[in-house]
């Protein structure tokens, strides 16, 4: 070999998957969203459909290619225009805006492998891209039109019940989606005193029957109005654990074919069954309190149920009950202890709770800063972006004011 010849440098691989965004903004989102699924965020790129159809003519499209078709006058001639630069096993998945069910059909008729509707819930773009990486996750995913959301506290004492009556409430009422709550706290369940209903819900049954099915679950569940149902049971110290964990998670499929949400009340003991819930939801909430024991409880717990590469939305939330205490940490340290920042804080609500709940069912109406903060909390659940939550900059800002005014005290 002499000096003249040229190496030269092998071609560099084409992802399995590559996704282009409309905007830099929503090609950052799909990048946290790809981060959260143990992807690399540079996967998602900005550009859309010009972008994507550039990308594909200078290098070999990837399997799984999703493309933003927001701002085409003509959708199914774009597809027309990538599928001559795609070859026939290359999946395209389509984004955008337009809720058309016709659009969707002509699609599919024209070769997509699925559309999706922004915004795009994470567990639903994560079910999505599972199905078009593997062709056979078709035949092993049953059919679920549900959502489940779990509620836990990683302490004791943390409002779990109170969250979950409320996003049931507001889900139901506000969000007009048929929703269920199961109260999983068997021994010392309170889903029936905040929600209103007197006697018994359902849930022993479930547990102990053979077989479950829509028509046994309808029977059993008890309707507390037009949208929202509850499965409880009366609270029974004594109560056997003797289904499986096989049964339990049958019946959090059965109740999703029959409710768009679904609401576990999970008590922080972790009974028997709790824990095979918080694994298995689509979405699962924490509630804290920003203390040392808080911190340690939820690292725990974060470790034991997993993190979100299976598409599955962990929100942390605090729930500063016992404000003015001394054994409190700062927010930012609770965040870099347990390892994932903190989504949403709920405002104290004071003994305005508890007084609404000596006059009848919870009445989210008395506390309006609570109550809003609970819609933000079931707008994130549901993968919506809630427009008042403040954005992260916002948080920044907040933190710079707070240690400021410590500097001045000081």
């Amino acid at each position: 070999m002499n000096d003249t010849t040229r190496i030269t440098p092998p071609a560099e691989e084409q992802p399995a998957l590559l996704l282009y965004a409309a905007s830099t903004v929503e090609a950052e989102l799909f990048g946290q969203y790809l981060q959260r699924l143990g992807l690399p965020a540079q996967l998602a790129r900005s550009g859309g459909f010009g972008a994507a159809l550039e990308g594909c003519r200078n290098q070999p499209a990837p399997e799984v290619l999703v493309v933003d078709l927001d701002g085409q006058a003509s959708p199914l001639q774009a597809v027309a225009e990538l599928a001559t630069v795609c070859p026939p096993d290359c999946r395209l998945i389509a984004l955008g805006s337009a809720h058309d069910l016709n659009l969707y059909r002509a699609l599919l008729h024209n070769g997509v492998y699925d559309y999706l509707c922004k915004p795009v819930p994470l567990d639903q773009l994560a079910s999505t891209l599972r199905r078009a990486r593997d062709p056979h996750e078709d035949h092993r995913s049953g059919s679920r039109t549900g959502r489940t959301i779990a509620v836990t506290g990683v302490s004791g004492g943390r409002g779990a019940s109170t969250v979950a009556a409320g996003l049931g409430q507001l889900l139901a009422g506000q969000r007009h989606s048929s929703s269920a709550v199961v109260d999983f706290d068997r021994g010392r369940g309170d889903q029936a005193l905040l929600l209103g209903h007197e006697g018994d819900a359902g849930l022993s049954a479930a547990l102990n029957t053979a077989q479950i099915d829509s028509r046994f679950l309808e029977r059993a569940l008890a309707r507390i109005d037009e949208r929202l149902y509850l499965l409880a049971q009366q609270p029974d110290l004594r109560a056997a654990d003797s289904f499986s964990s096989e049964h339990l998670l049958d019946l959090g499929a059965s109740l999703c074919q029959l409710f768009n949400q679904v609401i576990w009340d999970l008590p922080s003991g972790r009974c028997h069954g709790a824990l095979d819930v918080l694994e298995h939801a689509d979405t699962r909430i924490l509630l804290c309190d920003f203390s040392v024991q808080d911190a340690r409880n939820c690292l725990r717990l974060l470790r034991e149920i997993g993190d979100e590469s299976n598409g599955q939305r962990l929100l942390l939330v605090g729930n500063p009950l016992r404000p003015g205490h001394l054994d409190l940490v700062e927010r930012a340290q609770f965040e870099d202890f347990v390892g994932h920042k903190v989504d949403l804080v709920l405002p104290h609500a004071g003994s305005v709770l508890a007084d609404n709940l000596l006059a009848g069912p919870l009445d989210l109406n008395r506390t309006p800063a609570l109550q809003q903060a609970l819609l933000d909390l079931a707008d994130l659940a549901c993968g919506r972006t809630p427009v008042s939550v403040p954005a992260a900059g916002g948080n920044l800002i907040l933190r710079l004011r707070q240690a400021i005014g410590r500097r001045r005290a000081a």
